[in-house]
């Protein structure tokens, strides 16, 4: 039996979808809204400009993206998208607006091979959206009511705020791990620590977000542990929200030979364990980086950037999947997107290919950037999955009274994007997330860049003791 869900989502299951999820010849019209992204800026009222594209301007040949990562432009872009072929069908409405068929079959098929489930995926089971971020927002809009909280463990994805917050209008718990390992299974207590004062404060929490491969943080939570959030969720009517996006960005780091694999929930046994209906999985492709052959470039999405294609999974709630058709129109993928997606997840050898490449990459640039970490003796968080590194510049600057922004205006004269740990809801100032994921020559102009910022901070401090002394 399907576990209900909110009373909002009974309002969008009822509605009539412009495009029943099972429709074979759907016909309407959509106009998706644009919805804007804050990002930190020199100046709040500089003319509204992002600061990653004022870094850009100094970033040899590239283009620094909203993420911090650099997309160098190349002519191979064009050639590549040149290779698949686009037919009618593809600029229409499709099969609708939550995915077109054969979308969802290759996306059934591409991820009974990477995940490998233990009931196969079948279209039936998910639906698809413009991004994991919308697939994550169809979550908050079916599983909770406005006012109602999500708990999720610090720090956290920057944007998880705004996905919850801005239209859903759900809350954030957020959980404090102090000084135990976040990925360990004493984090559990923390948990049932701030979900037992929730339920003191009468404050409603309707589920559990993780994500593993995690963000910013960059390790994968064992099966152990998995299981045991699986018990948490079950012993108090919660649903499990598994943000898988960086499960095919998960490398070998020698510096954590034990470091836990990627695990996906789909892969567990989990029905003795947990009412399956309320566990639900997001993925997509725009954190799988792919490397243009004959090039030094790697480009997001599957080939570019704006290819905004993610899926939510859910095997035994049918209702969540209606409640999501139901808000379809404002999560609509492109048709095109659609059609090269198709594509590219059906080529098995193209994909094997390219994440193995994907693999390669990401571990030879975190080598190098945590090579020169550890010569500047800048503290960082060891890791092996996704392309960032949490790393504590606050604990270079020898005044103990700066803060991240002191930190975060210097980077910014040097013009380099590194995200504050701030926004990403950090227990402690002085993190910071930086972005490795870049060729060799950018990565190290960059580092170079921020021991710079960081030097010359110092050097302010050194002579503001000294003038204090005379």
């Amino acid at each position: 039996m399907e576990r209900g869900l909110s009373a909002r989502e009974k309002r969008l299951r009822g509605s009539e979808a412009i495009f029943p999820r099972r429709a074979k010849r759907p016909m309407g019209s959509a106009v998706e809204p644009q919805w804007g992204r804050k990002y930190w800026s020199c100046r709040e009222c500089e003319n509204n400009i992002p600061f990653f594209l004022l870094c850009a301007n100094s970033s040899l040949d590239s283009h620094a993206g909203g993420d911090g990562e650099v997309h160098q432009f190349n002519p191979c872009v064009l050639s590549l998208f040149l290779q698949f072929q686009i037919d009618a069908h593809a600029l229409t409405y499709g099969d609708g607006f939550s995915g077109s068929h054969k979308l969802k079959k290759s996306l059934c098929h591409f991820l009974n091979r990477r995940f490998r489930p233990r009931i196969a995926l079948c279209p039936s089971h998910l639906t698809i959206t413009s991004g994991v971020s919308n697939a994550v927002e169809c979550c908050a809009w079916a599983l909770a009511d406005p006012g109602d909280h999500v708990l999720v463990g610090r720090p956290y994805f920057n944007a998880f705020k705004t996905i919850f917050g801005a239209r859903p209008r759900v809350e954030l718990q957020e959980v404090k791990f102090g000084k135990t390992d976040p990925f360990s299974m004493a984090a559990l207590q923390h948990y049932e620590r701030a979900y037992a004062e929730a339920k003191n404060n009468d404050v409603r929490v309707k589920a559990l977000l993780l994500c593993s491969p995690h963000n910013p943080l960059g390790r994968c939570y064992s099966e152990e542990v998995l299981r045991e959030y699986m018990r948490f969720c079950s012993r108090n009517g919660l649903h499990l929200i598994s943000d898988e996006i960086y499960a095919l960005s998960v490398w070998d780091n020698p510096h954590l030979p034990d470091a836990t694999p990627f695990r996906s929930v789909l892969s567990i046994n989990f029905e003795e364990v947990i009412d399956p209906s309320t566990v639900h999985v997001v993925w997509g492709l725009s954190k799988v980086r792919i490397h243009i052959p004959l090039t030094d470039m790697n480009i997001d999405d599957f080939g570019a950037t704006g290819l905004r294609i993610g899926c939510l999974i859910s095997q035994s709630n049918t209702l969540l999947l209606d409640a999501a058709e139901g808000i379809s129109l404002y999560n609509f993928p492109s048709s095109l997107a659609d059609n090269i997606a198709t594509s590219l997840l059906l080529d098995d050898k193209f994909t094997s290919e390219y994440i193995a490449t994907n693999r390669k990459r990401l571990a030879g640039s975190y080598r190098f950037a945590t090579k020169f970490l550890r010569s500047h003796q800048i503290p960082y968080v060891e890791c092996n999955a996704a392309f960032f590194i949490w790393i504590n510049l606050g604990a270079v600057a020898k005044d103990r009274t700066s803060s991240d922004k002191d930190i975060l205006a210097r980077l910014h004269k040097e013009r380099v994007y590194i995200a504050t740990g701030a926004i990403y809801a950090s227990e402690e100032p002085g993190w910071f997330r930086m972005v490795f994921a870049h060729p060799q020559n950018v990565l190290e102009e960059g580092l170079n860049r921020m021991l710079r910022a960081i030097q010359s901070r110092q050097c302010l401090i050194q002579e503001a003791d000294v003038a204090h002394l005379t």
